[in-house]
Formats: structure tokens, sequence, C-alpha cells
């Protein structure tokens, strides 16, 4: 083979250069390959690692079903009572009981005439007197 300059190359020179790439000997190439396979071996037991992991967490954490998360609502007090509390302040227009726990009171009849007056009378002193 020639070069650029007109000189040929001896064969040895140039079989190394064809068989080894960027590497000097045969035993160059062969360490760089040990190299690369731990490395490999490293970098797979490393994903190895994080996929387990991840399931570990999955188990810790799973997915649940209606089933599942209403059993494990009514297994624990004080979130059931957070539900149930956030679900009473979501309902609009329904008086329940204070949080002082009072009842709701209807609100004041006003008589109108004095008939109706002298009814809403007689029925407090009737009330009052049983």
């Amino acid at each position: 083979m020639e070069e650029e300059n007109g000189k040929q190359e001896p064969a040895a020179e140039s079989k190394e250069e064809l068989l080894a790439g960027k590497f000097k000997s045969v035993d160059a190439l062969v360490r760089a390959y040990g190299e690369l396979e731990a490395e490999f071996t490293r970098r797979s037991q490393r994903l190895k690692a994080l996929e387990g992991e991840e399931r570990k967490g999955e188990e810790a954490h799973p997915v649940m079903d209606d089933d599942g998360l209403y059993q494990a609502v009514a297994a624990n007090e004080a979130v059931k009572a957070r539900v149930l509390g956030d679900y009473l302040r979501s309902l609009k227009g329904v008086p329940l009981l204070s949080s002082a726990g009072a009842g709701v009171t209807a609100p004041p009849q006003r008589p109108r005439t004095i008939r109706e007056a002298g009814a809403l009378a007689l029925g407090y002193i009737k009330n009052m007197n049983q």
C-alpha cells in the first residue's frame, strides 16, 4: 500500500491498523473491550436496582380501585371525618347543624292582622301549659 508521499508501509502495520482501529495493539483492544464489558455490567446492575426501587414504590402506593379506596378510608377515622366534613360543607342550601351543634331555627312568623296575632298568642299560651 502506498502513502501520500510515495513510500510503502510495512505489511504488519497496515494489518494492525485495519484490525485494531484506534488501538495500538491487540492487547490494548482486549483491555478496552474488558473495560467496556465491565461498564456495561455496572450500568445493567444499576438499571435493575432502579427498576426494583420503582416496583417497591408501586407496591407501597398501589393504584386503588373504588372498593380498595373505600376500605382504606373506612379504616381511618381521621380521613373519614375529613371526607365527611368536606362533603357536608359542599352542600349548598341545606341547613344542617351549625358548628356549635345548635339546631337551625325556623324563620319567625310575623302576624299581619290582629286576628293572626291573637291566634299566635293563643297557641303560645296553650303550648306553655303542656
